[in-house]
């Protein structure tokens, strides 16, 4: 079931009004598709990621939806948004997420398809230093915004990540 658009999705989208135009641009656990339709007036190719189908049906065109993991989906990208899953774990198995789960997935896939732009948003509440000391490892954090709601902060960085060396 997608997630409502709430404080974090606006957060997201001011970022998003900020890209640069891009060539293949990824929205990544699209939901609702309201950023991969911000991203679709920006890009050649809007791609739309999701695990979920009924994200998947929420999409229409221009902008093209894969239902599926992003590290089994894209091996191109420009510019990849990602608004990552942050709730507190309710379980201990739900703590994978964020340790050995999508959260470390997409920062390894980050490394393998160096996008030029990253714009990821995530909770205080979701390991906020692990996933900044992992972007910043292969990406420069040229923008942060954040928003304080009543116990945790929203935060939206936006990243350029340098092509590697030949």
């Amino acid at each position: 079931m997608p997630y409502t658009p709430a404080e974090d999705t606006y957060l997201t989208l001011e970022s998003v009004e900020e890209v640069e135009e891009g060539d293949v641009c990824v929205d990544v656990g699209t939901g609702t598709c309201i950023v991969g339709m911000a991203l679709a007036s920006k890009c050649r190719v809007t791609l739309a990621v999701d695990i979920d189908l009924n994200s998947c049906k929420m999409c229409k065109p221009p902008v093209d939806v894969v239902c599926s993991d992003v590290a089994n989906a894209v091996r191109r990208a420009d510019v990849v948004v990602f608004n990552l899953p942050y709730l507190p774990p309710e379980e201990p198995t739900d703590a994978a997420v964020h340790d050995t789960g999508v959260v470390p997935r997409f920062l390894r896939w980050i490394s393998m398809v160096r996008p030029r732009v990253v714009v990821l948003t995530f909770s205080s509440l979701g390991r906020a230093d692990f996933i900044l000391d992992a972007l910043r490892a292969q990406c420069a954090v040229v923008r942060a915004r954040k928003i304080h709601l009543f116990f945790e902060t929203i935060y939206t960085v936006t990243a350029v990540c340098p092509k590697p060396r030949q």
